[in-house]
């Protein structure tokens, strides 16, 4: 049942898209469905409503002027968004000379110990946060979309430009540095 479901998801998703690169009028569906999760994404990283709305702005503008060249390669539209909105927000720092943040939750803190099989305590709480704090932004911004933003290989691939499997490889590479920096920690 769920998978029909999903087929019916992206079939539809599909048309929407179709409909969109002939009348940008057809666009608002697909604006409406991804609109909320594409702000979080901005706002997570800006920290501020009214700069996220700017840039969330951006980001819709970038896709429906670009919505003819949007080429279905297996990936969810979601993911060309997402990349999109990785852009516009490392525009928006480059053009203030700000660096990017990340907020983290206490509870995506947890599930990355467990994932990487440490204690959970607070003392490995705050380590975790400085370790995070000292990886290279490349390979936060992994943990960031696998852990927090819970995008998916395939979606990470996608907004990386990335196959999946190497996405996957990253990833998994990046837990290991994080673990290697925690252990050292200790």
């Amino acid at each position: 049942m769920e998978k029909s479901n999903k087929s019916r998801n992206i079939a539809l998703e599909k048309r929407q898209i179709d409909a969109a690169k002939l009348n940008p009028a057809h666009f608002a569906p697909l604006y409406d469905l991804y609109f909320k999760p594409i702000y979080i994404f901005v706002f997570k990283k800006v920290k501020n409503e009214a700069v996220a709305g700017d840039v969330t702005s951006k980001v819709f503008l970038k896709a429906l002027l670009n919505i003819k060249k949007y080429k279905h390669m297996g990936f969810p539209f979601s993911s060309w968004l997402y990349r999109i909105a990785s852009n516009e927000v490392n525009l928006h720092f480059r053009a203030s000379n700000k660096n990017t943040t990340v907020e983290i939750l206490e509870n995506d803190v947890v599930s990355l110990l467990e994932e990487i099989k440490s204690p959970e305590d607070i003392k490995a709480q705050e380590m975790m946060i400085n370790a995070l704090n000292d990886l290279p932004l490349p390979t936060a911004e992994l943990i960031e979309m696998r852990f927090f933003e819970k995008l998916s290989f395939k979606e990470i691939g996608a907004v990386l430009g990335l196959k999946p499997v190497t996405a996957k490889i990253r990833v998994y590479r990046a837990l290991e540095k994080l673990k290697k920096q925690i252990l050292h920690a200790k």
